[in-house]
């Protein structure tokens, strides 16, 4: 697929700006812009809607380092195609949010594809008329080759719930699914629920001879199919088609679809310059370790002994501080301010301490469970968890993790803001990089990070893995895939256990380890607690970026007022060549090269020659 579409990036003058001048432009002024952006296409009435859908995509491109300016329907079909070509390469139109579209849509986007755009169709866009009504055929049937509206057909049951299902190893590889997100074989799963439900449409492709590539399927629940990811030609440019709601899902905390779909179209398929949502551009990976109650005392001597913690390997280690872990008075806490201190002192050595719930695992975890604690309590014992910590540590704790995973959403992240939390271990958005978290359609926090947990299959501790039979070669080759994954995608993700659960796998996370600090030294490779990616995800979110194209140069200026180190962009090796400044880490892939600011200067100017 990339093959064909290298040209894409060779005919567009390149000039993208970073989020913080995302807006709506409701004038000519859109095509006199020298910037290129993507565009995100929203009809005021469906946005009114289904308010968090819009957000949801603009949270995850800023997060992507993608610049995009949203813009009204209205206004994009009063610009000539073949120029808003010129500076926007690609155009989203996302679900819930562009469902009525003026006629005229189907003409203007045949223009821009003719010219070389690319599109995004999702879901249910472009399947009414502004007046709300079912059209017979939606407006981009023809650009994605599949027909998605199939009401007059079907009535009520054109909209049906089912399985993601991609069409092997391959496709979901392909889609940056990581492979514990799978199952039987290459079914969406989810941690606790295993395969998971989504709505979709039900659809029928056009001309089989000329569907493009189908990646994945949703199976109905009587087994029927139809096509979910589709990519094709479309005129000189690309499309692509989603049968699923990624805004929806997203805007209620299954964020990782909407990620992947848009990484592999924006970056894979198309080849857009961006800025990379890691530091210095590598593969990171954070090791969560909850430490609970006493019984750990003896668990983490022993993972000391067996070479479990190792100091070349900075874990995020949370504990629960409190001398009870049921109910006052049990005796059965960490107890961290007492006969628990050494153990603290221990584990300082091996990476950056953090809170696990607020001072007694098991009954705090029940009682925000049940409702007895709201936001006075949560408070309350979080922070009196932090202080006895903080006492032995000597510095703030900044990361939190939920026992037993409960944390009641908005509430708990609210407090975790107000007192300078940057960073939290999340159940939700299962398998997805590090994000600011949305649910009940609106976004919690946009200065504290979940990490959400890279489950395996209905598992994601060692614990529960031992629970349910899993074999020791099966979570050994979970693990180093895990690696893999991180590594291949230079993504962030985070796994978690306990040192009590390692036991009945250390053959295999020995083995992980040694993976881990191998790669280390090779820098393909950054083990970090979470809040060292915490806080160079919200540092990069501030920066200002350009790409501008002229005399066969590419120029870049950058400008971040906490400082550019670990900043990397993102230049693909289509079109360019490889720069040579000494200022400049540079990494290089088969798509792109990596440009790494190694000084902490606040602006910066890099030069790229064309080919």
């Amino acid at each position: 697929m990339k093959k064909y579409l290298t040209s894409v990036i060779g005919a567009i003058c390149l000039a993208v700006i970073g989020y913080a001048v995302v807006k709506v432009y409701r004038t000519n002024r859109i095509v006199n812009d020298d910037r290129t952006m993507i565009l995100l296409v929203y009809n005021p009435s469906d946005l009114a809607r289904h308010p968090g859908v819009v957000p949801a995509y603009a949270s995850v491109l800023q997060e992507e380092g993608v610049a995009f300016r949203k813009i009204e329907t209205s206004v994009l079909i009063s610009l000539p195609p073949a120029r808003v070509r010129t500076n926007n390469p690609v155009i989203i139109f996302p679900d819930s949010a562009a469902q009525e579209l003026p006629s005229e849509m189907r003409n203007w986007v045949r223009e821009y594809l003719a010219q070389g755009g690319n599109i995004a169709v999702i879901y249910d866009a472009g399947i009414r008329t502004v007046d709300g009504a079912f059209l017979d055929v939606p407006v981009f049937d023809e650009a994605t080759g599949v027909n998605y509206m199939l009401y007059r057909k079907y009535r009520g049951d054109a909209y049906q719930t089912g399985s993601l299902e991609f069409r092997g190893a391959a496709e979901s590889e392909f889609f940056q699914v990581p492979a514990g997100k799978l199952a039987n074989p290459e079914f969406v799963s989810g941690y606790a629920y295993g395969t998971l439900k989504y709505p979709f449409a039900r659809n029928e492709i056009l001309n089989p001879a000329d569907s493009g590539r189908i990646y994945a399927d949703m199976v109905g629940e009587a087994g029927q199919k139809y096509p979910a990811l589709v990519i094709r030609r479309a005129g000189k440019g690309t499309s692509l088609y989603a049968n699923i709601p990624l805004g929806y899902l997203k805007s209620y905390s299954d964020d990782l679809l909407l990620r992947v779909v848009m990484r592999t179209f924006l970056f894979r398929v198309i080849g857009l310059p961006h800025l990379m949502s890691t530091p210095g551009g590598r593969a990171g990976l954070v090791i969560n370790w909850h430490v609970d109650a006493n019984p750990d005392w003896k668990f983490i001597c022993d993972a000391e002994q067996a070479g479990i913690l190792r100091p070349g390997l900075a874990y995020s280690i949370h504990i629960t501080a409190g001398d009870f872990r049921d109910k006052p008075g049990d005796g059965l806490g960490f107890d961290a301010g007492g006969k628990g201190r050494p153990n603290v002192e221990q584990l300082m050595k091996y990476g950056d301490i953090g809170c696990h719930g607020g001072w007694a695992h098991n009954w705090f975890a029940a009682n925000l469970n049940n409702g007895s604690f709201g936001k006075r309590e949560a408070h309350t014992y979080i922070l009196k968890n932090r202080e006895v910590l903080e006492n032995i540590t000597g510095y703030r704790i900044d990361s939190y993790s939920a026992p037993t995973g409960v944390h009641p959403q908005p509430m708990l992240t609210r407090v975790l803001e107000k007192e300078g939390f940057i960073a939290y271990y999340y159940t939700g958005d299962t398998g997805s990089a590090p994000n600011r978290t949305f649910a009940s359609g609106k976004e919690i926090s946009d200065r504290v990070i979940a990490f959400p947990i890279m489950p395996y299959y209905k598992n994601a501790s060692l614990y529960e893995m031992s629970v349910a039979n899993v074999s020791q070669a099966n979570v050994r080759k979970w693990l180093l895939g895990v690696a893999d994954y991180v590594e291949k995608n230079r993504a962030v993700r985070l796994i978690y256990s306990h040192f009590r659960d390692v036991q009945p796998y250390q053959d295999a996370f020995q083995v992980f380890l040694d993976r881990l600090e191998s790669d280390q030294k090779k820098k393909t490779l950054l083990i970090k607690p979470m809040s060292y990616f915490a806080k160079f995800m919200l540092r990069r979110l501030k920066t200002d970026y350009s790409f501008r194209r002229c005399d066969r140069t590419l120029r870049v200026e950058l400008e971040n007022p906490e400082g550019l180190e670990g900043i990397t962009v993102a230049v693909p090796r289509s079109g360019f060549r490889k720069p040579e400044q000494n200022d400049l880490e540079i990494q290089a892939d088969d798509d792109y090269y990596y440009l790494t600011i190694l000084d902490n200067k606040h602006e910066k100017v890099l030069v790229v020659d064309a080919v």
